[in-house]
């Protein structure tokens, strides 16, 4: 009896899950939310609903497991799909093993190959040449400035291959290699180390290892893997964005993007053989990849995108109509 109580809430949080994804996504689309920081935060209210609002609907609302509350007052009760079977297994434990294991498939095509690159040898830091440290030291100080943040560290790599991102959660550094220093001409790179100094004032790396941890609490719920990838895209969009104003040049940040990506598609590290279905997606990932990458080109050609008014009652809004609407649901 006690675990088909907790198969019901498990069924439960993945179909609250799935609605507040739902629900999120229509208000993005018919309001036309543009901006990305109203974006993330609206996202935010779907991804939070199942680690906030739902633990609390159940443990301070016990009568919606009674059996009253789910023949009178709830709108839905996966309960009753049992009723209908498909070869044999009921509806609802189909649904529950169907959806876990695709959660879990989602969250592993991240985490494994981020265990795997974790696991191989760190290229080597070393001292950059005089050219390319006087390329640094023209551009990061006065960005950094700009961005309010303090000069990060710069960890400067000795390779062709073209890297630039940030890493560090209580002291934040900037990777660049001598491949990304060459590849970009002064204009691109001071757009790249806006993007991501931008990174940094937003504490992103941080909070990129909070949503890491917290999908990994929520492995066997689909839809909060895929809120998850939806608010990192919104994330590289608001770092755009804010980049694109603290060097004053969108087009150069795009053409440095570009750059970047068709020097690096290709070179990653090849998908381990363990990672199910690894060559068959290996294909249409990158596609994605190569997609989104066009999607910020595009709308950091387009210019920047006005927030909507009332932002923060919208998200309000949203969150209290998703707990009054999934209060009735399960």
């Amino acid at each position: 009896m006690e675990s088909a109580r907790w198969a019901d809430i498990l069924a439960q949080a993945i179909f609250h899950t799935l609605v507040a994804a739902l629900f999120v996504e229509a208000l993005v689309r018919s309001w036309r939310v543009n901006d990305p920081g109203q974006r993330i935060a609206l996202r935010l209210t779907a991804l939070g609903y199942p680690l906030v609002v739902f633990p609390a609907l159940v443990v301070l609302f016990p009568l919606r497991g009674q059996d009253s509350f789910r023949d009178g007052l709830a709108l839905l009760s996966g309960r009753r799909w049992e009723d209908v079977t498909v070869l044999g297994l009921g509806l609802f434990e189909a649904f529950v093993w169907g959806l876990g294991l695709l959660g879990a498939g989602l969250l592993l095509m991240d985490l494994l190959p981020l265990l795997w690159r974790g696991g191989s040898k760190r290229p080597a830091r070393a001292a950059p040449d005089p050219e390319s440290a006087a390329a640094l030291e023209a551009v990061l100080p006065p960005l950094a400035a700009r961005a309010g943040v303090a000069v990060p560290e710069i960890q400067f790599l000795d390779r062709d291959a073209p890297v630039i991102f940030c890493t560090g959660v209580r002291h934040p550094a900037i990777v660049v290699s001598r491949g990304a220093l060459r590849l970009l001409d002064a204009d691109e790179l001071r757009g790249a180390l806006a993007h991501e100094l931008c990174h940094i004032a937003r504490r992103d790396p941080a909070a990129s290892w909070g949503v890491l941890a917290a999908r990994v609490v929520m492995g066997f719920n689909p839809a909060f893997q895929v809120v998850s990838r939806a608010l990192a895209r919104d994330a590289e969009w608001l770092a755009d964005e804010r980049a694109a104003e603290l060097a004053g040049d969108r087009l150069a940040l795009a053409s440095g993007l570009l750059k970047l990506h068709r020097a690096t598609t290709g070179r990653g590290p090849a998908v381990r053989r363990t990672v199910p279905l690894a060559g068959a997606l290996s294909e249409p990932l990158a596609r994605v990849r190569s997609r989104d990458v066009e999607v910020r080109c595009r709308r950091l050609l387009d210019g920047p995108t006005p927030p909507l008014p009332f932002g923060a009652a919208r998200v309000a809004l949203a969150g209290l109509s998703l707990t009054a609407l999934l209060f009735f649901v399960v």
